[in-house]
């Protein structure tokens, strides 16, 4: 079960890093807050799922789901691909392969 820990510890510091960067970028205090909690609970629901443990197969998808809903709206309101659209994009991909790799 490694594969599905690896997509989620990599989506969770593209997360991590996507907040600290709309910060730095625009000076938004919602998207370094935003990101880090989804990215610190994609990185611990990712150690979770590394070490097999049911909680982390429980919150990596959900947190995943709620993401990727989340950019596709903002995809959907804005009609700009960057960054909210590259995001969904990226959180569907993660999404896909995390149930994928399950297998």
């Amino acid at each position: 079960m490694k594969a599905p820990g690896i997509v989620i510890l990599l989506y969770g510091l593209l997360v991590l890093g996507g907040g600290i960067i709309g910060y730095t970028a625009s000076g938004s205090m919602a998207s370094v807050i935003a990101g880090g909690a989804f990215g610190l609970g994609l990185l611990a629901s990712g150690v979770g799922v590394l070490k097999g443990k049911n909680m982390g197969f429980i919150i990596a998808p959900i947190l995943t789901v709620l993401l990727t809903m989340f950019f596709g709206y903002r995809f959907a309101q804005s009609g700009e691909f960057m960054p909210s659209g590259l995001m969904g994009v990226i959180s569907l991909v993660a999404l896909v392969l995390y149930f994928a790799l399950r297998r």
